[in-house]
């Protein structure tokens, strides 16, 4: 199957078209992002991350045949509400002027009723600059947490003001596939991200690219960090510290603004011009959504996301997807078509996947597992295994039958030039592997859940076979998210969740029994389990008995919003041979995890060529 056709089998699966009847992906938008759109967000052409969206418009629906959706449809009225909230705010003593500036746009100018449900409400919500001050504001989202953005959700726009991050740090109404931090730093010059966006038609800019329209703070309390919006307006040209933001939720759209234009701050001619064109922008804009013919919403990546795509090669690592086989088959389908979109530019030799494959070991799990990573057939070889849930009536691990060789081919997979063998023919528990890149030769073990002394014994005499190649386990339970192998005669510290804990039939071994009948004996540089709970992460670097050192590494994201918000793990070698950077993506958001134990570098020390 090629990328074409993963991104297209992506598509009927977010537009409820599956095998298995309607997929969703509740309470989560597509980021609007479309290949080959206009515009000037550094990642505006990257591949694959388009197929989040189903036509031109944005991931608003489309007529079948990727032309626009007929208008009429969708009921618009002629002239759309903009329901105002608006506060004399502590900073500037004023209401403001956004009715005036609505109205003359063209907006039927109504207060925000905060006695109805805003789903009732068709049009623009306006919370106006520092409208977080007010005890309405808070009380209101208060009493609507999701009710708001699915009022976005139905063709609609909300846009928010600029907000004392004192008072607010986050928007509380954001959807998870949003986030925005606001500062307290404030710019007298705004960059200019896309000048060719609807909002900012008309707008004057300087000859440099920044608004003409400059003063000690056009940008006011600006935001410090972003995932899931297009910035149009920042502090510079890399999108530091936004000012203006659009984000697609669905079929409508947010847009956050740490701009005070209906306060008088920065008043003046080029204050003036600013917003004559703006708000007549912003009420085409509305009616725009309402019919589903806005442009695609390009995400721009916060200026600390990962340089990434530079590497010699990369292994993708999908940890337990338990949660999207049960309830989210769609984010299993977006992970899987963004691997297969990008085998060949990030050259992806293998997939591994850490176990909990599905959550319950029914049949319709393992039907929306195997089809999504069906997608990789024929493009890249993966390895699977068990995890606690993948075995065991309701996935409860007191048995070891397991319906994955029901739903995954041995032989098919036996069939594969890097298929080395099985500890059991007909049975994909475990396996290993063989692949070389890099200069490398690797033997990956894929083993099953708290492995059996036999198992190692059987994996132990393949790695006795390989002596030359560098190996890799993969397996569900290992290290534990405090940087410690399980290790059940550890009394001192914590072992929830170690497999011993289970009640597992013929016998379990847990990470450090592992470490010492296995791992530790051959030239493994590398481990890769999931399973673990807490903070999901979890490193821990032993020196093997050959001498080298072994980086053994837990990751896990299921007990995030949606079963874990398609993040997974990218392992991305680099030309020097040694350097591996570690990176945690999620191709639903097209957003990386940038804190320290998700994104971070290893070195390999064992030379290039054969394992000495």
């Amino acid at each position: 199957m090629d990328a074409r056709c993963a991104a297209a089998c992506l598509v009927a699966a977010l537009a409820g078209c599956g095998e298995d009847g309607p997929t969703s992906i509740d309470g989560q938008g597509g980021s609007g992002y479309q290949p080959g759109d206009s515009g000037t967000s550094p990642w505006a052409n990257r591949d694959a991350a388009g197929v989040l969206d189903s036509d031109p418009g944005g991931g608003q629906g489309g007529t079948g045949d990727g032309g626009r959706p007929d208008p009429a449809q969708f009921n618009c009225p002629e002239i759309p509400t903009a329901y105002v909230m608006e506060y004399a705010d502590p900073y500037t003593g004023v209401v403001g002027d956004a009715r005036q500036l609505l109205a003359a746009a063209g907006f039927d100018v109504q207060t925000l009723p905060l006695d109805r449900d805003p789903r009732q409400l068709r049009g623009l919500i306006y919370f106006g600059s520092f409208a977080s001050e007010s005890p309405d504001y808070r009380d209101y989202l208060m009493r609507n947490p999701t009710n708001v953005y699915t009022f976005v959700d139905a063709g609609n726009v909300l846009i928010q003001m600029t907000q004392a991050d004192q008072t607010e740090f986050r928007p509380p109404f954001l959807p998870n596939s949003q986030t925005a931090r606001r500062t307290d730093t404030d710019l007298g010059t705004l960059a200019v991200m896309d000048a060719q966006h609807p909002l900012l038609a008309g707008v004057p800019f300087d000859g440099s690219g920044n608004l003409a329209w400059k003063t000690g703070r056009v940008g006011w309390e600006t935001f410090g960090a972003q995932t899931g919006f297009a910035v149009l307006l920042a502090a510079d040209h890399n999108a530091t510290n936004p000012a203006l933001m659009e984000g697609a939720y669905a079929q409508g759209r947010f847009i956050l603004a740490s701009m005070a234009l209906d306060k008088p701050e920065g008043a003046g001619p080029d204050r003036d011009q600013f917003n004559q064109a703006f708000y007549r922008n912003l009420y085409q804009y509305t009616r725009d959504v309402c019919r589903r013919q806005t442009r695609a919403v390009n995400v721009t990546p916060s200026p600390g996301a990962p340089v990434f795509g530079n590497g010699a090669f990369t292994l993708a690592v999908l940890p337990d997807t338990q949660y999207y086989s049960l309830s989210y088959p769609g984010i299993y389908l977006a992970q899987v078509s963004w691997i297969v979109a990008n085998v060949q530019r990030l050259r992806i030799p293998y997939v591994f996947h850490l176990g909990d494959i599905v959550d319950q070991n029914t049949p319709l799990e393992w039907q929306r597992a195997s089809q999504a990573m069906g997608l990789l057939e024929g493009v890249v070889p993966y390895t699977v295994t068990t995890g606690n849930h993948d075995i065991g009536p309701s996935g409860n691990s007191t048995t070891r039958d397991t319906l994955l060789n029901q739903y995954f081919s041995f032989t098919r997979t036996a069939a594969w030039p890097t298929f080395g063998g099985a500890y059991q023919t007909g049975q994909l528990e475990n396996t290993y592997h063989l692949f070389s890149a890099g200069g490398r030769d690797y033997i990956v073990l894929s083993l099953e859940w708290g492995a059996r002394d036999a198992v190692l014994a059987w994996a132990d005499g393949v790695m006795a076979q390989y002596p030359r190649r560098y190996g890799i386990m993969v397996t569900h339970a290992y290290v534990n998210n405090n940087d410690l192998r399980y290790d059940i005669t550890d009394t001192a510290h914590p072992q929830d969740f170690n497999p011993h804990q289970y009640g597992t039939p013929g016998g379990v071994n847990d990470g450090e029994e592992m470490w010492q009948k296995l791992v530790r004996k051959h030239a493994f540089v590398m481990t890769l389990n999931g399973h673990v709970l807490g903070d999901g992460t979890g490193y821990l670097a032993s020196v093997t008995d050959k001498g080298n050192t072994c980086h053994q590494m837990m990751s896990n994201y299921q007990f995030r919003a949606q079963g874990g918000e398609g993040y997974m793990r990218l392992l991305e070698f680099q030309d020097d041979n040694r350097t591996i950077k570690v990176y945690t993506y999620s191709p639903l958001y097209d957003s990386f995890l940038v804190e320290p134990d998700q994104t971070y570098t290893i070195t390999l020390d064992v030379p290039v060529g054969p394992a000495p």
